[in-house]
């Protein structure tokens, strides 16, 4: 019988064990380890293993790899896949493959929203009226529309295609940034314009950031970046918090150079929620939400059927799917 071991920090253990167990991989041997488990026991575990599933959070470092002597795959049930030592997978000829495509929908929903939520300074005005604060002329002349404004992708990838389509009926300019630009007849159907980085920092009314965490990215944007933006722009981060500079975002809002942020991912989650709320005290129109932008029955059934599907292709010796590293082994 094949044995897939999985840890997945954000889900609790005993959910996770008895939905693989009974729904996901009813005829396979699973093992379910929480985050906290050491590392001599995680060795044990994977002893035998042919599968691992696994998604940002607990590090797979070359220890635990080369305890994996007879894995398939690392399957990440994310689209991110940071949290691993893929240089070693890669030496240690092991197939990494991440989950992609299955959030974009409503991540790509909660990025448009936040855009409208900060430019109507919603949250601000909701926060600001239940403790009895009637803010109404304070924000009669920031409150916008969107006609006529710029919005600015960076990176479209699934994510970034599902921003564009949403926000093209507002009537807005739309730029965006990624490392492959796409062909002309593409940006005419899309109705998009290609931009360098400097240009969309320079140009956007509304950043909003879809790039992965890579080495590359991470602080991608920070007080330089930020001191680029238009004046009175709005930032939206609904992908991995170290790619942008929290506390240099904190810093533009105070001053009034950004004229709002919102963050799904914030760089001091659930571990330091005082740091977080340190980091943006005094902070006006800010909208933080706790890693939520994915979230939906649909989005998690694609989820869980992207990654099982991927994994019995490993098993059964057929090639997965987006494999990340390069490597495949039959």
């Amino acid at each position: 019988m094949n044995k897939v071991v999985s840890f997945i920090p954000s889900w609790p253990v005993e959910v996770h064990r008895e939905w693989f167990r009974n729904k996901s991989f009813p005829n396979l041997a699973v093992e379910v380890l929480p985050e906290t488990c050491p590392l001599e026991e995680i060795c044990e575990a994977l002893n035998g293993a042919d599968a691992i599933l696994t998604a940002p959070g607990t590090f797979l470092s070359r220890d635990i790899l080369e305890a994996a002597k007879d894995v398939k795959l690392v399957q990440f049930a994310s689209a991110g896949f940071d949290s691993i030592d893929l240089k070693a997978a890669t030496e240690l000829g092991i197939p990494v493959a991440n989950n992609p495509g299955w959030p974009s929908i409503p991540v790509a929903e909660h990025s448009v929203m936040s855009m409208l939520v900060l430019m109507k300074y919603a949250a601000y005005s909701h926060s600001e009226l239940a403790k009895g604060n009637w803010v109404q002329m304070e924000i009669d002349k920031k409150v916008g529309e969107m006609p006529g404004k710029t919005v600015g992708i960076l990176g479209l990838g699934s994510i970034g295609l599902e921003v564009a389509k949403r926000v093209r009926p507002f009537g807005v300019r739309i730029l965006y940034n990624k490392r492959n630009r796409l062909s002309e007849a593409q940006e005419r159907e899309l109705g998009v314009e290609y931009a360098s980085f400097d240009r969309l920092l320079k140009e956007s009314d509304f950043l909003t950031v879809h790039v992965p965490l890579t080495g590359e990215t991470n602080g991608l944007i920070g007080k330089e970046q930020i001191a680029k933006m238009k004046r009175g722009a709005f930032l939206v981060n609904t992908t991995r918090g170290p790619i942008v500079d929290e506390a240099a975002v904190a810093e533009a809002l105070r001053e009034g150079r950004l004229a709002g942020a919102a963050f799904d991912v914030p760089r001091y989650g659930d571990g330091d929620i005082p740091k977080l709320r340190s980091t943006f005290e005094g902070v006006k129109n800010l909208l933080v939400t706790p890693h939520t932008s994915s979230m939906s029955p649909e989005s998690t059934d694609r989820c869980v059927k992207g990654f099982t599907a991927n994994i019995f292709r490993a098993l059964s010796g057929e090639k997965p799917q987006n494999i990340v590293n390069g490597v495949w082994k039959q």
